[in-house]
């Protein structure tokens, strides 16, 4: 993790002292601890991106960079520990306080932080309106409120993007190790019944009537029974896997037609705000269209694409969640081989 050096930060809004911790990205199911011990966790304001971060450094190493959004919350699990997402990053990061007066103070700053930032957005917005009013709206003044706009966006359509291809290569990569997984299962399935073959025919082949190799007749007889009731089981729990693997490759492909989708979205906005600066170009004389009207057309274009963003950001989610519990599921089916 690198810090922008052209960030600016001034001097930190708070303090404080705990263990950081992060969610191990190849399992996502247990906790590494990032510091050798409590170091300085503070809070910033960045005022090149009008943005409040979250930063901790240990020595020369940068353990978090957080941007605080209004969407961001922290999730307080015990009396010293707490956790939070960062959707951007793609990292799930925890602290550890020393006690639980020291977390309280600290996502009671987050609280007062977050507020900030939402004023300092809906600031930023009434300054963009209060420029276009004063501009009079003439179609040259809106195509650069466009701009701005598609400017400051862009960036995060195309962060969220990269996010979404990210989860979606994690998402076959996990698929392709459970087919894998699946070939390997039924070349031991074969192994077994080649066994169950061989065990017969010793059944079958006449012995003499010794009784050691009546009873050895019987316990081999004994497990025969045992390894084919174990291969039914096998067998219907890998019939029950592949079954999950094909749902689960059906909606990897439908993840994909929507990323492609989303990709395609934002191609036309960008489109659409090129084509208006052409028409405003050739039309610079001719009396504007209504200013608020376009205003609230490219703030709905720009919506929807959030929207969709979000709800594939959701999607992918659950589709993580369901795929790491069909790979536990799997381990459990190779630890009882």
């Amino acid at each position: 993790m690198h810090l922008n050096t052209n960030m600016g930060v001034q001097a930190p809004l708070y303090t404080c002292k705990a263990i950081i911790f992060q969610v191990d990205p190849e399992t996502r199911k247990s906790w590494n601890q990032l510091s050798t011990g409590a170091v300085n966790v503070q809070i910033f304001y960045d005022s090149v991106k009008n943005v409040y971060r979250i930063i901790s450094v240990d020595g020369s190493k940068i353990l978090i960079n957080t941007v605080i959004t209004s969407r961001m919350n922290f999730t307080k699990t015990s009396e010293k520990f707490c956790q939070w997402v960062d959707s951007k990053a793609n990292q799930v990061y925890g602290l550890g306080f020393a006690n639980e007066f020291e977390l309280t103070r600290f996502i009671n700053k987050f609280i007062t932080i977050k507020e900030a930032s939402r004023n300092t957005v809906r600031s930023h917005s009434l300054n963009v309106r209060r420029i276009s009013r004063a501009m009079n709206f003439n179609e040259t003044s809106l195509v650069i409120v466009a701009i701005y706009f598609s400017s400051n966006n862009a960036k995060v359509w195309q962060e969220e993007l990269e996010i979404l291809r990210n989860n979606n290569t994690k998402l076959t990569t996990a698929l392709q190790e459970s087919h894998a997984n699946v070939e390997e299962w039924k070349r031991q399935l074969q192994f077994y019944r080649e066994e169950c073959s061989r065990l017969r025919q010793m059944i079958c082949t006449p012995h003499s009537s010794d009784h050691e190799q009546v009873n050895d007749a019987k316990e081999t007889k004994n497990r025969l029974n045992d390894i084919e009731f174990h291969n039914k089981q096998q067998e219907q729990k890998i019939s029950q896997l592949e079954s999950q693997i094909q749902r689960y490759t059906m909606q990897i492909n439908s993840l994909k037609d929507r990323l492609s989708r989303s990709e395609t979205i934002n191609q036309d906005l960008r489109s659409q705000l090129h084509q208006r600066t052409v028409s405003n170009s050739a039309s610079s004389r001719t009396p504007s269209r209504s200013p608020h009207r376009n205003l609230q057309q490219l703030s709905r274009l720009r919506d929807i694409f959030e929207t969709k963003s979000n709800d594939f950001n959701q999607t992918i989610s659950a589709q993580c969640q369901d795929l790491q519990r069909l790979c536990s599921q799997i381990t459990q089916v190779i630890s009882e081989f």
